[in-house]
C-alpha cells in the first residue's frame, strides 16, 4: 500500500511540476508574442519614417532648386537696381552740367 502512496505522491509531484513548467512556458510565449507584436510595430513606424523622410527629402530639394531660382531673381534685380541708380546719377549730373552751361550761355553779358 505504502508503494502505492509513494508511487501516486511522486506522480502528483510530476504532474505540479509539469503543470508549473506549462505555466512558465505559457508565460514565456506571451511575453514573446508581446514582445513579436511590439517588434512589428517598431517596423511599421520605421517604415513610416522611412517613407517621410524620402518625401521631405524630396521637399528639401525642391525648396532648395526654389531658393537658387529666387536668388538668382534677386541677384538680377539688385543688378538692374543698381544699372538704374547709375543711369539716373548720370542723367542728372549730366542735366546739371548741361544747365550750368546753358545759365551761362543765357546770362547777359555786362560789357
Amino acid at each position: 500500500m505504502k508503494d502505492v502512496q509513494r508511487m501516486l505522491a511522486k506522480a502528483e509531484q510530476k504532474i505540479r511540476n509539469l503543470q508549473s513548467r506549462i505555466a512558465d512556458q505559457q508565460r514565456e510565449i506571451r511575453n514573446l508574442r508581446a514582445q513579436a507584436k511590439h517588434e512589428e510595430n517598431l517596423i511599421a513606424e520605421r517604415n513610416e519614417l522611412k517613407a517621410e523622410i524620402a518625401d521631405l527629402r524630396s521637399e528639401n530639394k525642391e525648396l532648395t532648386r526654389a531658393n537658387r531660382e529666387h536668388v538668382e531673381k534677386n541677384d538680377a534685380l539688385r543688378t538692374e537696381t543698381e544699372r538704374l541708380k547709375v543711369q539716373v546719377r548720370t542723367r542728372k549730373s549730366n542735366g546739371l552740367s548741361a544747365g550750368a552751361s546753358l545759365g551761362e550761355i543765357l546770362q547777359p553779358s555786362v560789357t
